[in-house]
């Protein structure tokens, strides 16, 4: 799935994290530093699974345990910027193509 934030919302960078504003509902949210640290990685990358691989590898090294927390709390805050309309997910053509094809049979 890739991610991109949605075309409602400005954004900026500053010392203390992100400042988001949902031009549509007026929503004004500030986003600490590592939910900050999130959303550069989601604006750089656009997929979730390579902002958790790459957060895991900054904080939590090979620590399995650590990087399987990192995972929850990143599935976690996308899924409440998704829920918020700040973020949205969609198929990639490579997905929407493999779930067009019929299944495979035995």
């Amino acid at each position: 799935m890739s991610l991109h934030i949605s075309d409602a919302v400005i954004w900026q960078e500053s010392e203390g994290g992100v400042s988001l504003y949902h031009t549509e509902s007026g929503e004004f949210r500030t986003l600490n530093a590592t939910a900050a640290q999130i959303w550069a990685l989601v604006d750089a990358d656009g997929d979730r699974e390579t902002v958790a691989r790459k957060l895991s590898l900054m904080f939590a090294g090979h620590n399995a345990v650590m990087t399987a927390r990192i995972r929850e709390e990143v599935d976690a805050f996308i899924g409440s910027m998704i829920e918020a309309d700040l973020l949205q997910e969609a198929e990639t053509e490579a997905e929407a193509e493999a779930s067009d094809r019929p299944a495979a049979r035995p």
